[in-house]
C-alpha cells in the first residue's frame, strides 16, 4: 500500500481588484473545484465551477456558489448527470439563465436552461452531436455567434482549436481547424473585450496539462481567423495568499471588477487512493447508461 499518495487538485481563487492578491475559495469536503466562471442572475453574483467528486465516485459535476458581502458562500450542487461535467460556461439571454457544459462522454456539445433554481435544467439545444469536444466557448458579435471548441484526441494533451460560425438563422458552418499547438489551442475561459479589443484566453498545456494561460489578442474573425499572443501567464504571474506550491492554472474569467482564477497543486490524499482503486475499471461513469 502506498504511504501518503499525492493527487493533482485544483482550487479556486478570487480578487476584487488589481491591486489585491487572490484568495483562495475554500473546497467543499468532497471535491475540488476548478474551470470558474461568473454570471449575475436575478440580482446576485454566481461563481461555477467543476467540483469533481475525488474521494467518492470520482466524477465531475457542475456547482456554485454566491458572491455576497465581499466573499463566496459554499459550495452547492446544481448539475449532476450520468456523464462527466466540467467547464460550465454559464449565461444569460432574455432573463434566463443557460449553461454549455462540457459533456464530451455524451458525445455532444449541449445547451440547458434553468427551470428551476438550484438544480433543475431542461435540455434546449444541442449544437454539435456525435463528437468529444471540450471547453466550448462563445463570442457574440450582432447577431452572429462564434464558438471555439477544443477536439482532444486522448493521446495525452494534443488536440485541435475548432472555429464554427452561428449564423442569425440558426445555421452553422463546418468546424475549422485553427491550430494544433499545445501551448494555447485548448481555452481557458470566456473572450475578453477591452478597450474595443477582443482577447481569446487559453490553456498552455506545453509541458504538462494546465501549466499556465495565454491570453490571445484577436485580429480577424472570419473568413480567416487571426490572432497574436500578448500574454504568457505562470501561477508565479499572480499574487495569491497560499502556501502551496502551485504548479499550474488554466481558466481565467472575470465580470466587472471581480476576477477568478484556478490554480493546481499535488494534495496527499489516502481517501482518493482508496477511490482510484475502487472506480479505476469504470473511470469516471458512475452510472449504467
Amino acid at each position: 500500500m502506498r504511504k501518503n499518495p499525492r493527487y493533482m487538485h485544483w482550487q479556486i481563487a478570487y480578487r476584487v481588484s488589481e491591486e489585491d492578491p487572490f484568495c483562495l475559495i475554500e473546497n467543499p469536503p468532497y471535491a475540488w473545484a476548478a474551470d470558474p466562471f461568473l454570471v449575475e442572475y436575478e440580482g446576485k453574483i454566481y461563481l461555477f465551477a467543476e467540483l469533481f467528486l475525488y474521494c467518492s465516485e470520482r466524477n465531475g459535476v457542475i456547482g456554485y456558489c454566491i458572491y455576497e458581502n465581499g466573499r463566496f458562500g459554499e459550495w452547492q450542487v446544481t448539475m449532476d448527470e450520468h456523464w462527466h461535467l466540467s467547464y460550465p460556461n454559464v449565461y444569460t439571454k432574455d432573463g434566463a439563465l443557460y449553461l454549455c457544459p462540457e459533456s464530451w462522454q455524451k458525445n455532444e456539445v449541449g445547451i440547458y436552461r434553468l427551470v428551476e433554481f438550484p438544480d433543475k435544467w431542461e435540455q434546449t439545444d444541442c449544437l454539435i452531436r456525435n463528437v468529444r469536444y471540450v471547453d466550448t466557448t462563445f463570442l457574440e458579435q450582432g447577431e452572429e455567434r462564434y464558438i471555439f471548441t477544443f477536439a482532444p484526441t486522448f493521446k495525452g494533451d494534443d488536440g485541435q482549436l475548432l472555429l464554427i460560425k452561428e449564423q442569425a438563422d440558426g445555421s452553422r458552418t463546418a468546424p475549422a481547424v485553427l491550430t494544433e499547438d499545445r501551448s494555447l489551442a485548448r481555452p481557458g475561459g470566456n473572450i475578453l473585450e477591452q478597450d474595443g479589443k477582443l482577447f481569446r484566453v487559453s490553456q498552455n498545456c506545453q509541458d504538462s496539462y494546465g501549466q499556465g494561460l495565454v491570453f490571445s489578442e484577436i485580429d480577424a474573425l472570419w473568413p480567416r481567423y487571426q490572432e497574436h499572443v500578448v500574454r504568457r501567464i505562470t501561477p508565479g504571474d499572480f499574487p495569491i495568499e497560499t502556501e502551496k506550491e502551485l504548479l499550474g492554472v488554466h481558466t481565467y474569467n472575470r465580470y466587472k471588477g471581480l476576477e477568478v482564477i484556478d490554480v493546481k497543486y499535488y494534495e496527499p490524499s489516502f481517501a482518493e487512493y482508496l477511490a482510484s482503486r475502487r472506480t479505476r475499471k469504470v473511470f469516471l461513469n458512475k452510472y449504467e447508461r
